[in-house]
């Protein structure tokens, strides 16, 4: 299951999902409450209808299928954790990307941000094109970004959660985040690795939050086979099934 982040998108695993594809893995994508839409919609969202939406459709899956990895890009990590913590059962591991455990606030990360809600410009730097590009929230302005504030201090008790809830987790860890993330801080490694010694952590250092290197890239792709791969080998023979999912709304879940 893959579960994309704050204001984020599906887009966020276009790649991915071809990959676990050619595994011979089969995706289907969906979209997070108030996602997909306008200001509006985002903002009569919140953390309890994300972790109620991923609940739900973990409940449908299991149901289906017997093992599952979930991969999460940022809160989408998040969420697939406190899932985890909660219900561990049918759940083969997860494979969190940009883990924001912990923020950074940079000068660099305030530009990205501005100038995503920005017309695009020629020769435009490629993290704000990216930023811009897998937004799931239509019509952010500088003038109306203060409504956001309601649904970023959910993603800090979101944060908060996380951090209690991850000595606990049962399921296998594996954490990718970048050391130019100008989001993500450092410090989300580093309390993984403290909290939970038993979980896999590795550090790209090219990429950021959103944009991906070309070398970068190929190592998620290598990750998640990875992943794959233990997944359908845990408790069960290395040929095993293992299904894998986007979360989205109910009202679109095509399966790819």
């Amino acid at each position: 299951m893959f579960i994309h982040g704050f204001m984020g998108s599906p887009a966020q695993f276009s790649q991915l999902v071809e990959v676990a594809r050619a595994a011979g893995s089969q995706s289907r994508l969906i979209t997070l409450p108030g996602h997909g839409g306008g200001m509006r919609e985002f903002m009569r969202a919140g953390r309890s209808a994300w972790l109620a939406h991923v609940k739900a459709e973990l409940a449908v899956l299991r149901a289906q299928h017997e093992k599952l990895l979930l991969v999460g890009h940022s809160m989408g990590g998040l969420l697939a954790i406190n899932a985890a913590a909660k219900q561990p059962e049918g759940i083969a591991g997860i494979l969190a990307l940009a883990l924001p455990l912990y923020l950074r606030a940079t000068a660099n990360g305030l530009r990205i941000r501005v100038h995503s809600v920005l017309p695009a410009r020629p020769e435009e730097d490629p993290r704000v094109c990216a930023a811009r590009e897998l937004r799931g929230v239509q019509g952010v302005t500088l003038w109306n970004a203060p409504a956001l504030v309601p649904n970023s201090l959910g993603l800090l008790r979101l944060m908060a959660q996380t951090r209690k809830a991850l000595p606990n987790l049962a399921v296998p860890l594996n954490v990718i985040n970048s050391a130019e993330d100008e989001i993500v801080s450092r410090r989300s490694l580093a309390f993984v690795r403290e909290r939970l010694p038993k979980a896999s952590v590795f550090e790209q250092r090219e990429s950021s939050h959103f944009w991906y290197s070309e070398y970068d890239k190929t190592e998620l792709e290598q990750h998640l086979v990875q992943a794959l791969e233990k997944a359908a080998a845990q408790g069960g023979s290395s040929n095993a099934e293992v299904r894998h999912f986007v979360q989205t709304p109910d009202t679109a879940s095509p399966e790819r």
